[in-house]
C-alpha cells in the first residue's frame, strides 16, 4: 500500500497569557455589565470623589487594576470617562492593551505598564487612586501570605485615604469541596475561543502545598475554520474566611463591606465568591 503523510498535529501552546488577543476574546463577554457593577461599588465606597453621574458630568475618579491582563475593564471604564491605570507582568498583555486604547483614542485617559503586583508603584509613577479593583481570584495568584501582604502594602501606598479597593475572591472550605469544571466561550469576527477549566480544590488549611488549588485549562481557538489548542495549568492560593480576615488584619486595610458579584451586600461564606471592599486604615 502506498504510504500516506500523517496530518500535522494542531499546535499546542502552553502559555495562554502570552496570547492577549485570545485572552481578550474569551473574557470580553459581559465586560460592560461588570464595569457597571464597578461603578456601583465606586460610587458607594470610594468616598474621596464619589459624585452622582449626570448628563453634563464627566467622571473624574482615577481607577487602578492590578494584574489587568488585556485591560478589558479599564478600556471600558476609560470609554465612560474615567482615568485608568493598570499593570501586568506580561508585556504582551500591556502592549495589546496600549494598542487598543490608542486605537480608541483613549490614551490621554489610560496609563498601562509592566510590573509585579508586589512593588508596582516602585516600577512606575502612579497617581493617587480613588478606586481599585482586583476581581475573579487574581489576588490568589500570589503564592504566599507574605507576597499578598507586600501587594496590599503597595496598594495602600497609592490609594487615597478615603478610596476603596474591591477584591473578588473565592473562599475555600477545606476538605468539603469536590473537583469541578467550567466552560467559557467568546466570539469576535471569525474567531471563536472556548475554554474548559477544571478546578482541583485545596485539601488542607496548613502548609503551602495543602492550600494550593490547581487549575487546569484547555483552550480551543477556531479562526476562519482552522483549529488550534492551548493547554495550561496554574496554582491559586487558598483562603478560608479566617485566613482571609487574618491576612487583612495584618495589612494596612480594613474590611468595609462585602458584596456579591452584582455589588449587593452579602455575608461571606465558604465555599463561595465574594467581593471584599477594603479601605485604608486611618
Amino acid at each position: 500500500m502506498p504510504q500516506t503523510t500523517p496530518l500535522p498535529l494542531h499546535p499546542l501552546q502552553h502559555d495562554f497569557y502570552s496570547q492577549p488577543d485570545v485572552y481578550d476574546i474569551l473574557h470580553s463577554p459581559g465586560t460592560a455589565h461588570e464595569v457597571t457593577i464597578l461603578e456601583k461599588l465606586a460610587a458607594a465606597h470610594a468616598r474621596s470623589d464619589a459624585r452622582v453621574r449626570s448628563a453634563d458630568y464627566s467622571p473624574t475618579q482615577t481607577w487602578l487594576e492590578p494584574a489587568c491582563g488585556s485591560a478589558r475593564y479599564l478600556r471600558f471604564a476609560a470609554r465612560r470617562g474615567y482615568r485608568v491605570v493598570g499593570f501586568d507582568l506580561k508585556p504582551e498583555m500591556i502592549q495589546y492593551g496600549q494598542a487598543k486604547v490608542k486605537l480608541a483614542g483613549l490614551s490621554h485617559l489610560s496609563t498601562l505598564f509592566t510590573a509585579d503586583m508586589r512593588d508596582f508603584d516602585l516600577a512606575h509613577p502612579v497617581p493617587p487612586i480613588d478606586f481599585a479593583f482586583n476581581l475573579i481570584n487574581t489576588i490568589r495568584h500570589l503564592p504566599s501570605d507574605a507576597h499578598a501582604l507586600e501587594h496590599l502594602a503597595a496598594m495602600a501606598r497609592v490609594l487615597k485615604s478615603k478610596g476603596a479597593y474591591a477584591v473578588g475572591i473565592s473562599l475555600c472550605a477545606y476538605g468539603l469541596e469536590q473537583p469541578s469544571e467550567d466552560v467559557w466561550v467568546g466570539k469576535r469576527a471569525r474567531c471563536t475561543v472556548s475554554q474548559v477549566v477544571q478546578y482541583i480544590p485545596p485539601f488542607g488549611r496548613r502548609g503551602d502545598a495543602a492550600r494550593t488549588e490547581r487549575v487546569i485549562s484547555h483552550i480551543t481557538v477556531t479562526r476562519a475554520g482552522v483549529e488550534s489548542h492551548m493547554d495550561s495549568s496554574y496554582a491559586l492560593r487558598g483562603y478560608n474566611i479566617a485566613q482571609w480576615e487574618s491576612l487583612i488584619e495584618r495589612s494596612p486595610f480594613t474590611i468595609a463591606a462585602v458584596t456579591d458579584s452584582e455589588g449587593d451586600p452579602i455575608t461571606p461564606h465558604e465555599p463561595g465568591y465574594s467581593v471584599f471592599i477594603l479601605r485604608p486604615r486611618r
